[in-house]
């Protein structure tokens, strides 16, 4: 009895299927900026277009704000999310206003929906951001 009762807890722990957390598919990823309010971003194609990668294990993101390298963490439930304090180098740049305005963006954002290659960053019903998978 005690053999059948240790396989049934076997059998049932590996049926158990787990979900996989809904960021996994961001993961190994440049996920680049394309939109902000609703404007289109102007992109070079080259190592200073704004981007994010992320690390669903360590729930944080590394980056470029457009011209400083960024990272920091976030977290998410079901489809909120919400990013920590973001850090970032300190160099000087012509259209440092731009980064400066991702950035705080990016600290509003309360939810999101992955659309295909799109993943879209909102505040209520509001698209602040949109950034394409590359």
């Amino acid at each position: 009895m005690k053999y059948l009762f240790t396989l049934l807890v076997f059998v049932g722990s590996v049926s158990c299927n787990h979900k996989l957390s809904p960021d996994a598919s961001w993961s190994g990823r440049r996920w680049v900026l394309t939109e902000m309010k609703g404007v289109p971003v102007q992109l070079s194609g080259g190592r200073r277009d704004a981007y994010i990668n992320f690390d669903p294990t360590a729930k944080t993101f590394s980056g470029n704000g457009g011209c400083n390298q960024i990272n920091g963490s976030y977290t998410l439930e079901k489809k909120n999310i919400h990013f920590g304090e973001v850090m970032t180098t300190k160099m000087s740049c012509e259209d440092i206003q731009f980064e400066n305005t991702f950035l705080s963006i990016l600290n509003t954002i309360e939810h999101y929906e992955q659309n295909g290659n799109d993943l879209v960053f909102k505040k209520k019903k509001d698209v602040l951001l949109r950034f394409t998978m590359r």
